[in-house]
Formats: C-alpha cells, sequence, structure tokens
C-alpha cells in the first residue's frame, strides 16, 4: 500500500545517515515538491516498450534554495522518473548527498560523493542483512546488536560500526557492505512506484571518508539488476517483441562490464530479431532471455518494439553489422 503524503514527508525528513541533528525540511522548499508529481513535468509513455522517458532539463532538477531547508535536487516517483535516471544522474552530475527510496518497506538510503556510489543502506538491519554472515562468528553477539541498534538509529550499517571498532577485519566487511547494499537496492528495481529525492548535502559524507565509491553508476546498476530475483517485465510482454537499441544504447553498452552471457545477448539486438528469436540463436530458455532482458530494459540500453513494427528483413550494410557484431 502506498504511504500518504504525510508519510512521505515523514519518511523524507527523518535524520540520514549521519549521527548529528540535520535542519528540518521546510514546506516550502520540500512539502509542495513532495505532493506534486507533475513537478517533473514528464509525459508518461504511450507504451510500457516506448521511448524512453528522457532527461528533465535542468531547471526542473534544481530546488530553489532558502535558509533552513535542505537542497533537493530531483524528486518524483518512479512511475514518472525511473529509477535508473535517477541513479545516472549522480554520475552525469557528479553529485555528492543521498539519495532516498520510499516505499512499502523502511526507506533505501544510498550515499554519494563526488559521481560516485559510496554505500546503499536502511535503518532496518533485518532488511539490511537477515542472515548472520560468518565473519561474526568469533564477536561478541552483544557487540553485534549494539551495532544493529546503532544501525536503527542512524542507518551507519552495523557490519562498518563493528569494522571501525576492529571487531572485524575491514576489507572483508567492506566487502560485504557492498554486497548487502546491491542487494538491498536490487529490490527496488521491481518494486511499483517508488517515491524518490536526492538531497545535496556534502556533509552528510563527512563521516565516510574511509569508503571508496564504485566509480561507475551505470556498472553499479547492472551488479544490482543481477541480484533481482523476480525481474518484472511490463504486463503483456509477448515473446515475439523486437529488442533495437535506444539512442545512446549501443555506445553505453560498449562501456559495461558485461559477462559473457550479457555480452552474447547484445550482439544480437539488431532491430529485427524477436526476444524468441536471440533466445532460439544462444540456446536459451525463454525465463533466462527475460531475465538477461530485463536488465537492459532497465537500464535503457534497449527498447523493445512490437514485431509488427520490425523490418520485412535484417538491416544490410553498415547498420547490420553494427548491431549484430559482439564484444
Amino acid at each position: 500500500m502506498e504511504p500518504s503524503n504525510s508519510e512521505e514527508r515523514e519518511q523524507i525528513d527523518r535524520s540520514p545517515v549521519r549521527h548529528e541533528e540535520e535542519p528540518a525540511l521546510e514546506p516550502a522548499a520540500g512539502a509542495e515538491a513532495f505532493q506534486s508529481d507533475d513537478w517533473w513535468r514528464i509525459s508518461t509513455p504511450a507504451s510500457d516498450w516506448a521511448e524512453p522517458v528522457s532527461e528533465p532539463p535542468a531547471a526542473e532538477t534544481t530546488q530553489r534554495e532558502e535558509p533552513g531547508a535542505a537542497d533537493i535536487y530531483f524528486c518524483g516517483r518512479t512511475s514518472l522518473f525511473p529509477l535508473n535516471l535517477a541513479v545516472r544522474a549522480i554520475g552525469k552530475e557528479n553529485l555528492t548527498g543521498l539519495l532516498r527510496a520510499c516505499w512499502d518497506k523502511e526507506p533505501v538510503d544510498v550515499l554519494a560523493r563526488d559521481g560516485e556510489i559510496v554505500l546503499a543502506t536502511t535503518r532496518d538491519p533485518d532488511l539490511y542483512c537477515s542472515e548472520t554472515p560468518p565473519i561474526l562468528a568469533e564477536v561478541d553477539p552483544e557487540m553485534v546488536n549494539n551495532a544493529r541498534d546503532q544501525q536503527k538509529e542512524n542507518s551507519t550499517p552495523f557490519l562498518l560500526t563493528l569494522a571501525r571498532t576492529e571487531s572485524i577485519e575491514r576489507r572483508p566487511a567492506f566487502d560485504l557492505m557492498r554486497h548487502y547494499g546491491q542487494t538491498l537496492f536490487s529490490q527496488l528495481w521491481s518494486a511499483p512506484n517508488v517515491w524518490i529525492m536526492f538531497e545535496k548535502n556534502a556533509e552528510l559524507l563527512s563521516g565516510f571518508g574511509d569508503l571508496t565509491g564504485d566509480p561507475d553508476v551505470d556498472d553499479w546498476s547492472l551488479e544490482t539488476l543481477r541480484l533481482v530475483q523476480h525481474p518484472d517485465l511490463p504486463a503483456g510482454f509477448d515473446p515475439a517483441s523486437i529488442p533495437a537499441y535506444s539512442r545512446e544504447g549501443f555506445d553505453r553498452v560498449q562501456k559495461l562490464k558485461l559477462t559473457s552471457d550479457e555480452a552474447q545477448f547484445a550482439s544480437q539486438f539488431n532491430g529485427a530479431r524477436s526476444v524468441q528469436q536471440i533466445a532460439k540463436n544462444l540456446r536459451l530458455d525463454l525465463k533466462s532471455a527475460r531475465q538477461l532482458l530485463f536488465r537492459f530494459v532497465v537500464l535503457q540500453i534497449v527498447e523493445c518494439w512490437p514485431a509488427s513494427t520490425a523490418a520485412k528483413s535484417e538491416p544490410k550494410g553498415g547498420m547490420g553489422r553494427l548491431f549484430g557484431r559482439g564484444r
């Protein structure tokens, strides 16, 4: 059930990952934007597989600043502004601050520094990590509980707290933090109508100088998409639909760190082959093909079109070689 406007404001106003109190968001600068999805002024595509939503003009992503107000760079719902565009904006604009995603569970916080993803976390330690990692086998349970309680208060990952107190080794702890953060974030890709906002605030990163960021937000997003348990393609998805590269898709896919399966799948996009034909060419079952396709669609690397829009024959000449070549 979608939270009410008042609940959304309450979630946003909660102190993000930091120990000290933060100025409350004044209604003049924040509440008005939270209440209106029209702030983005982005029209919904006519089809789930139509042209991906373009990035909004800079004027629409800059919140006016007032004394005591948070510097909200953008906000909106993922039904109008895809989560992928929000993550890409971090890298493109070299943003520093907090990306917060509000859904039917505890909000997910993503800290970014100079266009790099530093960590993803939440105030719910069980949502963050429901298991007991082997690295905690020799740690005093009371210390673990205290660290988890601290995460409930300020979102600091309990593994980071334990690493800083030298209760566990730092390198393995940081690797686990990255994994659990990405697993947490991966749940948002299939969540409906998530409310997101980005607050520009360098002070939020002051206590995380010991953490390095992921330099490429597209690669970070792709890693989280590989962790999605149940990829949710649009209702009525037709295996006969035709995947084709978006305007910037082909250039972007060349820069991604793809697995061999992903690279082979991407090499099949030529604007004429159906998903069903691609699966047959690569000897994949349709479920595996859908999982791979989901990643490229969410990243807006490709768009899927009805079979009726495909050309009667595969592209010839330079275009055919462009879309048909492998990596």
